[in-house]
């Protein structure tokens, strides 16, 4: 790992955003170290920079398409899974996940009418499937309605989207069920999210915070 740990930390936040390091907790766990020797303030930064840089370059043409993601941004590649739409309304229009199999990066994109603009842009951790079955991507780009519940992170089962994580300070989850993603509650509603998490979606949680404490720990600085 030593030709991570000779980058910038703004180096490491654009492999990140780009997916540019085939482990890419990897690349967390040495910007974790950067926390206790640059500073909290100095790493969320870097982040917010190579944030910037991300939106006005390789994704400016996905903020907002026709009929969601069709080609990854990465890979230029149509290996597309629709893991699934919530907040449907009754015209079929609704917040939709895409995920490129090949890079294991997703995009929520909000759809009105076959126009989709970006909700969120979630980049897969860990290998497909990992934690206890299933994957888990974090959440990169976010809405500001997420905002009080940052961290968040979306979980995927074999092609289904379970719904969405959050951690607090003490690395303690919540839950947001897909089922609970409804056209009748807003994006941002405190009230669909629970503490009482059905046991497979448990066991992804405590698998994934074993392999990837340090990012959760960076993750919760940058919100």
């Amino acid at each position: 790992m030593s030709g991570l740990e000779d980058r910038p930390t703004d180096q490491l936040a654009d492999m990140i955003y780009n997916v540019l390091w085939q482990d890419l907790l990897e690349v967390w766990r040495i910007v974790r170290t950067r926390v206790d020797s640059e500073g909290a303030e100095s790493v969320k930064s870097a982040f917010e920079g190579a944030k910037k840089r991300f939106l006005e370059g390789p994704f400016k043409e996905h903020l907002e398409v026709r009929w969601g993601m069709n080609l990854c941004m990465h890979c230029n590649d149509e290996n597309i899974d629709k893991n699934g739409i919530s907040y449907v309304q009754p015209s079929g229009d609704g917040l939709e996940f895409n995920q490129c199999l090949n890079c294991r990066v997703g995009i929520l994109y909000n759809l009105v009418v076959a126009n989709a603009t970006l909700d969120s842009y979630n980049i897969g951790l860990g290998l497909a499937g990992q934690y206890a079955g299933m994957s888990i991507h974090w959440n990169a780009l976010t809405p500001k309605e997420m905002d009080p519940f940052l961290p968040t992170y979306e979980v995927i089962n074999e092609g289904q989207w379970m719904g969405t994580i959050s951690f607090n300070d003490q690395l303690e989850a919540r839950f947001l069920p897909f089922a609970a993603m409804t056209a009748t509650t807003a994006r941002g509603a405190v009230e669909p999210w629970t503490s009482e998490i059905p046991a497979d979606v448990q066991a992804a949680i405590d698998a994934f915070k074993e392999t990837a404490k340090e990012q959760i720990e960076v993750a919760l600085v940058l919100k």
